[in-house]
């Protein structure tokens, strides 16, 4: 493919590559608001053009202009004077920097250009999952093809791509499922209630919701693990082969832990359970502590390794914040509500790219 002298010249110079993916990103940040917001209106994407979602006229070209128009603006809309959503500038600022960290990464490749594309999907799936707790397969199963021909061709790699989406359906229906036990488990009211037994997974599709009341007295659906999840790692495997696809479930599976801790600990304090807490708490550091620390220590002295340096303190430390945190789910099992996976799949799809402890051992990765 022919290269123009003026490609050639910003491909060579560092600070022109980068505010050329810049500025690329921040068109790119733009469009995927678009594609976002309208994927969860069923509108399409090319017509009409953009609104204001308060008094609906018509955006101007010259208000429109990804970040800067936001400023100049002062975020508010030039007819109706409302706010602008923050959501709009942060997600063209965050695929800016991201595809400058790409082509600062891999250069003016393809392998850029694939990892641009794979990130667009995530930062996409976030804004959706977050405003809606839904992953469009209008935006993922595209994507994931797309994916699929960056591994044939590019990634060399077809057979490690297609075991990762194998894997990625295979795992999510098995949390799926075993997740609405747990859940049914801990909220027998929703199940005695409603109906919810073992049957109730009748397929990824069908999102595995439990029907639950919401306000004004009208049905509502509490999402436990759907098909969305499964479709975004079966991207993540698409783009990155199953080695990679592992590190993105292990940072995922973490990050989703503290969102849910955290979630829950707001959920505990508007319930007023928070007093309840300090005591299972208390006693999940003390037997965490107990069964890995000082298992270790005594185990150490039993073997003649007491002077080896055996990290006995780290594991202590590491089963009494394991412990601490079963005891503020142990009480906030209560008020426990499913939270959206999708953006912490994304963290975990985007830490994979940079990060393959695991593919180093096969000697392979991305």
């Amino acid at each position: 493919m022919p290269v123009s002298p003026e490609m050639e010249s910003t491909a060579s110079n560092p600070l022109a590559l980068s505010l050329f993916a810049g500025l690329i990103g921040l068109i790119v940040g733009s469009f995927l608001n678009v594609l976002a917001l309208r994927s969860l209106s069923g509108d399409s994407v090319v017509w009409p053009p953009s609104r204001c979602p308060k008094c609906e006229k018509a955006i101007a070209v010259w208000d429109n202009i990804p970040v800067l128009s936001y400023l100049l603006l002062k975020g508010r809309c030039r007819h109706c004077s409302q706010p602008i959503s923050l959501q709009y500038p942060a997600v063209e600022l965050a695929t800016a920097l991201s595809f400058v960290v790409l082509v600062k990464t891999f250069g003016p490749t393809w392998q850029a250009f694939g990892m641009a594309v794979f990130v667009a999907t995530l930062i996409a799936v976030t804004v959706t999952d977050i405003h809606e707790k839904l992953i469009p397969h209008d935006i993922t199963y595209p994507s994931m093809i797309f994916g699929i021909g960056f591994s044939s061709f590019v990634r060399k790699d077809v057979l490690g791509a297609m075991a990762g989406i194998g894997a990625s359906y295979i795992l999510f229906d098995f949390l799926a499922h075993y997740g609405l036990k747990l859940y049914n488990r801990y909220h027998p009211e929703a199940d005695e209630e409603d109906g919810v037994g073992d049957g109730a997974d009748e397929g990824l599709d069908a999102e595995l919701q439990i029907p639950t009341e919401g306000h004004d007295g009208l049905r509502e659906e509490i999402e436990v693990m759907g098909g969305g999840d499964a479709v975004l790692s079966a991207v993540i495997a698409s783009y990155l082969g199953w080695q990679r696809l592992l590190v993105a479930l292990l940072v995922s599976f973490v990050v989703g832990t503290v969102m849910g801790i955290f979630l829950l600990i707001v959920e505990m304090k508007k319930a007023d359970l928070l007093k309840e807490v300090w005591r299972p708490a208390l006693s999940g550091v003390i037997v965490g502590f107990s069964l890995l620390g000082l298992t270790t220590f005594f185990l150490s002295l039993m073997t003649g390794m007491a002077g080896t340096g055996l990290p006995w303190l780290q594991f202590g430390l590491l089963g009494a914040a394991g412990g601490g945190l079963l005891g503020i789910v142990s009480v906030g099992t209560r008020v426990s509500k499913p939270f959206p996976f999708g953006p912490a799949l994304a963290i975990g799809g985007i830490a994979a790219i940079f990060w393959d402890p695991i593919g180093s051992l096969f000697g392979g990765g991305a």
